[in-house]
């Protein structure tokens, strides 16, 4: 017997309320002449020849007059319903292990105590193909046929419930699995769409970071249009300046060459008789004039035009000072005017519109860099003498030949 026998058991009718000092262990329900009982105390342990001893000690302690089940507790047994199917429950089956085997099924499984007798009897209308040579009764099989048809029952409700989880957990993966992908793909689009605006965002500060530089300067594109023309013209006078000064060197380089082949003839006839001029010497001599000449002329022109080409290279560079001036003066207007702007802001006085006017007016200055009567008192011409002393002009060629 198991170890918690009748003593631990307890069975009343289901409607009657329960007993003020708890049983511990599970309740099953069980039909007994149509009259549902809970059997309390039901452990692990518990089998189902012991809820039949508990159920019929029950039924004996009813009046003489109820009592309608006579015999001992082998002679019943548990049949186990379940929509429309039944069978008859092994005594030696844990029947707290069979009930949690069901599962979400539970509601629909039906415990009924009946004599075996009857059992047999409606084993035998039914017609049976083949004939065992152990009757239907579950009392007449031995020990070791019961044990292997109690775990063949239990493995195949295990089954049963394995196979309802698998199928709801499986359905409530593939929904999660679903869901991950499509949050997956609205994450990308949205991060997609972040960095779209961000490359937005960086062009706009751009563009608006290089308009503050230019009212800063005070210049438009008109002005800069103008420079970007005189810098291009500057670069291209460099250039001709490069080719005129290889042009002169390399006059230079003939000239002293042609004047050491006329030293080496001199040198000889003075050595030798006194020389004699024939017509081919003559007419040698004068077209070594006729080079000369055409050599003066051509250091003179590049001497003319490396002239103007430092007056030009003076010029820019009194243009680049200027220019330079001018930025300086620009941002540190620019300067002063914020500083003015945030002192104005923490100032709360009636008169402050006039006071800004003022303050604008005195911080204008003319873009004119030969005009010395400005409202800022700051002469342009000053700041262009002040820069002259720094310019390093190259004194001119020594034009004699």
């Amino acid at each position: 017997m198991a170890p918690f026998g009748k003593n631990f058991l307890k069975a009343r009718l289901k409607n009657r309320t329960k007993d003020s000092e708890p049983i511990a262990g599970k309740e099953i329900q069980v039909t007994v002449c149509n009259e549902e009982k809970v059997v309390c105390g039901v452990t692990k342990h518990t089998t189902c020849a012991d809820m039949i001893e508990a159920l019929l000690e029950d039924h004996r302690s009813a009046p003489q007059s109820k009592q309608l089940l006579r015999g001992e507790p082998k002679d019943f047994s548990l049949v186990e319903r379940y929509k429309g199917f039944e069978r008859v429950l092994p005594p030696l089956s844990r029947i707290l292990r069979l009930w949690y085997a069901w599962g979400d099924q539970r509601p629909f499984i039906q415990f009924v105590l009946v004599q075996s007798s009857e059992v047999v009897s409606q084993r035998a209308m039914k017609p049976t193909k083949n004939r065992s040579r152990y009757t239907r009764n579950p009392q007449a099989l031995p020990v070791e046929k019961q044990k292997r048809v109690v775990r063949k029952a239990f493995r195949k409700l295990e089954k049963l419930h394995k196979e309802s989880k698998s199928s709801a957990g499986t359905e409530e993966i593939d929904r999660m699995v679903q869901l991950i992908l499509n949050q997956d793909q609205t994450i990308r689009e949205q991060i997609q769409r972040m960095e779209d605006l961000e490359v937005e965002i960086q062009q706009l500060q751009g563009q608006e970071d290089q308009h503050d530089k230019l009212e800063a300067c005070g210049l438009n594109s008109e002005e800069l249009d103008t420079l970007l023309q005189v810098s291009e013209n500057v670069q291209q006078l460099e250039l001709q300046i490069h080719k005129q000064q290889a042009l002169i060197t390399q006059l230079c380089r003939d000239i002293d060459a042609e004047q050491r082949m006329a030293a080496i003839p001199e040198q000889e006839g003075a050595s030798a008789t006194p020389w004699t001029p024939s017509e081919a010497d003559e007419s040698l001599l004068a077209e070594l004039e006729r080079i000369q000449a055409e050599v003066r002329r051509s250091y003179l022109a590049g001497v003319s035009l490396h002239s103007q080409a430092a007056e030009v290279d003076k010029k820019i560079r009194f243009s680049e000072a200027a220019w330079l001036s001018r930025d300086q003066e620009c941002w540190q207007l620019a300067t002063e005017l914020r500083s003015l702007q945030m002192s104005d802001d923490a100032l709360e006085i009636c008169g402050g519109n006039a006071t800004e006017a003022a303050v604008v007016k005195h911080v204008s200055f003319p873009m004119d860099m030969t005009d010395t009567d400005s409202d800022t008192g700051i002469s342009s011409t000053h700041s262009q003498d002040s820069l002259s002393p720094g310019l390093d002009f190259p004194p001119p060629l020594d034009t004699d030949v």
